[in-house]
């Protein structure tokens, strides 16, 4: 990635998170990718996450699962080095059987106590004493105990006693689903949504199921995994035909969506965008999505991605040839 001089001056577009109080760089940090999970050295870890403080990156998404707890523990000691350094963090409850609560089984999923124990955690591990952001992650699982007709559950009504106290600012959903996050939405009783491959080059689910309702309650709009497991942050023309003799081809992975990949690596070729960067702009140019997040393995990545932001929104040439990609593909 080389440092282009014109963006020396420029600062991230800050985008106000719905109907909540943070104003959030519309590029934040994915705080997944960078824990013991995927082998990384924790010092390449801190580094990486120093880099994203500093070039003015004010948001981070993070979840006690994350290497088991590394994530959180990671994050909150570079915070502490930047204490004039504003970082809005979003966190998540969830996956408790990897939690401090994992000895209750499914009972924790329905647990007052259990589920603010493992916020509190998060809290201690983030070294903070209030959390701008907690998600239910992944409500759609049964284990937590929807009412069907009400859509109320005991996470819920948790969450919303820890708004009430003042320790946690926002309750959201993080989700690789649309469907039932789309129902929760309609409660009005959520503030933010996060959407992991919910809106890319390769799919808009997020616009079609969930923006509906965030334009109604004005709720915060968070895409996650802008890059597809990586085939929409660089070009991988030999996978794409892996992928195609692949007898067994499932979920989202079908001819028609390689088509439309094989496509995009060649406008990537020709506009001289990297992919990586076509992908955010891409999304960025979308103003009901407040914030992308990326995740990141070392500086040089948040730094490439940092860069590309600072672009904005892509051209409306660009824009028009990605839409008939699209439209010939779909």
């Amino acid at each position: 990635m080389v440092f282009d001089p014109n963006n020396k001056n420029k600062k991230l577009e800050i985008r106000r998170l719905g109907r909540t109080e943070y104003q959030v760089t519309c590029l934040g940090l994915g705080a997944y990718r960078l824990t013991i999970d995927f082998g990384i050295p924790r010092e390449q870890s801190l580094s990486l996450l120093h880099c994203a403080v500093t070039l003015g990156i004010n948001y981070m998404d993070t979840a006690p699962q994350y290497g088991a707890g590394e994530s959180e523990e990671l994050i909150g000691r570079v915070l502490q080095e930047h204490p004039n350094q504003q970082v809005h963090i979003s966190s998540k409850v969830g996956h408790l059987g990897e939690t401090i609560v994992r000895s209750f089984g499914p009972d924790a999923y329905q647990n007052e106590d259990c589920i603010r124990r493992v916020i509190e955690h998060s809290l201690w591990l983030l070294q903070k004493d209030h959390l701008e952001m907690v998600f239910v992650h992944e409500p759609e699982m049964k284990i937590w105990g929807w009412d069907e007709e009400t859509l109320d559950a005991p996470v819920l009504r948790t969450l919303e006693k820890l708004k009430d106290e003042g320790m946690i600012g926002a309750i959201g959903l993080g989700s690789n689903t649309v469907e039932f996050p789309s129902k929760l939405a309609e409660t009005g009783r959520f503030d933010v949504i996060e959407i992991a491959n919910g809106y890319t080059l390769l799919t808009h689910r997020l616009e079609e199921h969930i923006l509906p309702a965030a334009q109604k309650y004005n709720l915060g709009i968070v895409a996650g995994g802008p890059f597809r497991d990586g085939l929409l942050a660089t070009k991988q023309y030999e996978k794409i035909e892996t992928l195609r003799r692949d007898k067994e081809q499932t979920g989202w992975i079908t001819e028609k969506t390689l088509d439309r990949l094989h496509f995009l690596y060649q406008l990537s070729d020709e506009t001289n965008l990297p992919m990586y960067e076509l992908s955010l702009r891409y999304i960025l140019s979308n103003c009901f999505i407040h914030s992308v997040i990326p995740g990141a393995q070392n500086p040089a990545e948040v730094e490439a991605n940092y860069q590309a932001a600072l672009k904005g929104p892509l051209p409306t040439d660009v824009l028009e040839a990605i839409r008939k990609i699209q439209h010939k593909t779909s």
